[in-house]
């Protein structure tokens, strides 16, 4: 009697520790806490600034418009580096152009009044496209002949599809036309581009 006592002890004293047991396989212990990776600052994106349209934009007050010399022509040469001048800080030396110089020129007469006058100046007579493009580049336009050279106007804008004029006979507004048809009516006009060389106005606040 007393070893099946004994036996029965063993038997109850077995059971608690195979639940112990169990109980620490089936318990999930709890998982450590994965330490937050730091998160990098994200680069601030440079907002899209656009560009002056057209990229020489002369302001209203400093365009001039075209005028009767004392021989009765028009003086569209004059008035466009007038218009430039300004744009380029030049006053001084504008309105002396406009109280000295007046009627129609021609690429080596308006060279020799710059020189005359200490005005520094780049132009072609060529049709070179690439003038074109440097002069609107910079900021600076130029004037450039059209209608067969009766004419001249500022160019003040040259892209890859459009270019855009300033005609002095009507300062009000600018004239968009296609690329291709203002290089091929300057180039029947004489190919004939002209512009100071001095420091444009600043770009307008974006």
């Amino acid at each position: 009697m007393k070893q099946l006592l004994v036996a029965l002890v063993l038997c109850f004293s077995l059971a608690g520790c195979e639940g112990d047991f169990n109980q620490s396989i089936f318990v999930q212990p709890a998982k450590p806490v994965q330490p937050v990776k730091p998160v990098k600052p994200v680069k601030p994106v440079k907002p899209v600034v656009n560009k002056e349209w057209p990229i020489v934009n002369i302001p209203m007050a400093l365009r001039q418009e075209n005028w009767f010399g004392d021989q009765r022509e028009g003086s569209c040469v004059h008035a466009t580096m007038i218009s430039l001048l300004r744009w380029q800080g030049r006053y001084n030396k504008a309105n002396k152009w406009r109280q000295t110089y007046a009627n129609g020129e021609w690429p080596t007469g308006l060279a020799s009044k710059f020189d005359r006058e200490g005005v520094r100046y780049a132009y072609t007579d060529k049709g070179d496209v690439a003038f074109l493009e440097w002069a609107c580049r910079t900021r600076r336009g130029c004037g450039i002949t059209i209608m067969g050279g009766a004419h001249m106007v500022a160019l003040v804008h040259l892209d890859a599809n459009w270019a855009c004029l300033l005609d002095n006979n009507d300062v009000s507004k600018y004239k968009w036309v296609p690329r291709r048809m203002l290089i091929a009516e300057w180039k029947a006009s004489h190919g004939w581009a002209v512009v100071p060389i001095y420091t444009p106005a600043a770009p307008l606040p974006q």
